[in-house]
């Protein structure tokens, strides 16, 4: 299979595979769940908007002859320039947006108000560093329409710097959760499918680390190999973001799955009092009230301690949301 065959196939692949999984998602928000639409579910959408359109530009560009390997009548490569450069810059910008959908999810769940504003500091950091990554990455470091990142020391190092950081950015986002349940009086099993759905976005880089490589590469590389390699960093880049699409959709989607019996039924828990919001979450809507309950009477104040962390009955709620978000389905990706 050539360069061109691949680009198409993973396009095509993500573009069905993820429109699926943010569909399902907006319909386990919308339907499913309480108030469960928020602006995390905005950031999503519109990171898939960008990525159709990415591929839109990817289709348009290989229809005038990008990485093609005949010679054909219609074939325009001013055009085929033009169409590669509006596509790499769509993937950039929506490589930060999935970024930023991911850290209003994790924000959701935070109480402590620390976490909220180490969250808020990295949304901002985030959108900067997406901001003048693609500023040098598209304009600044393109050649001939295309991200040349061994085109000068200067452009190399800031695609070392933003594959790099890219990497920081999705572990920081995929390791908090898991931070932050460290003390949560709940089952281990519950606890470790948090974490793993939270964390989903560690798959998308992977991919990320390949880029790297490829970059290392390309420093080296002879003129004919450069360009191969070229092909290869625009494809990891589409399937990286398609992953990343993909798995933060993923995480929302377990309310769906509980209607599985079979698939559920080890992890089915007994009902409380808890919203259709709090999901299959709702032990720790449960173990909140009994340590709001235990504070009351006097009682048990170290299990009040330690669940209150992730309470936000009333605490994260706007006023009008009443049920626990944290760790819930309408708080996952």
């Amino acid at each position: 299979m050539g360069w061109l065959d691949s680009l198409i196939a993973a396009m095509v692949v993500f573009l069905i595979l993820d429109g699926v999984a943010v569909a399902a998602r907006v319909y386990v928000r919308t339907k499913m769940q309480t108030r469960g639409f928020g602006i995390d579910d905005i950031a999503l959408c519109l990171t898939y908007t960008g990525y159709m359109i990415a591929c839109g530009f990817g289709f348009a560009a290989m229809y005038y002859g990008y990485a093609a390997e005949d010679h054909r009548p219609y074939y325009n490569p001013a055009k085929s320039t033009q169409y590669l450069f509006a596509c790499q810059l769509a993937i950039y910008i929506s490589s930060g947006l999935v970024k930023i959908a991911v850290a209003l999810v994790v924000y959701r769940i935070a109480v402590q108000k620390s976490l909220r504003w180490l969250l808020i500091g990295s949304m901002v950091v985030v959108a900067i560093w997406t901001i003048i990554t693609t500023i040098y990455s598209s304009y600044l470091c393109a050649t001939g329409g295309t991200s040349n990142y061994a085109g000068s020391e200067t452009c190399t190092r800031v695609g070392y710097f933003r594959t790099i950081t890219n990497i920081f950015i999705d572990y920081f986002y995929a390791l908090l959760p898991a931070f932050m349940l460290r003390k949560v009086q709940m089952k281990l099993r519950l606890k470790l499918i948090v974490v793993f759905l939270l964390g989903l976005g560690v798959f998308a880089s992977s991919t990320t680390i390949v880029k790297l490589v490829v970059i290392i590469r390309l420093t080296h590389a002879s003129k004919a190999e450069a360009e191969g390699l070229h092909y290869q960093l625009l494809l990891w880049a589409v399937i990286e973001l398609g992953l990343a699409i993909f798995a933060a959709s993923l995480a929302a989607l377990r309310p769906l799955l509980r209607h599985l019996p079979a698939f559920w039924n080890m992890s089915r828990t007994p009902k409380s009092n808890a919203s259709d919001a709090v999901g299959p979450y709702h032990e720790l809507a449960l173990a909140s009230e009994m340590g709001r309950s235990s504070t009351k009477t006097g009682g048990a104040s170290r299990l009040s301690k330690n669940t209150h962390e992730l309470s936000v009955v009333r605490s994260v709620s706007r006023g009008d949301e009443v049920h626990v978000a944290a760790a819930s389905d309408d708080a996952l990706v």
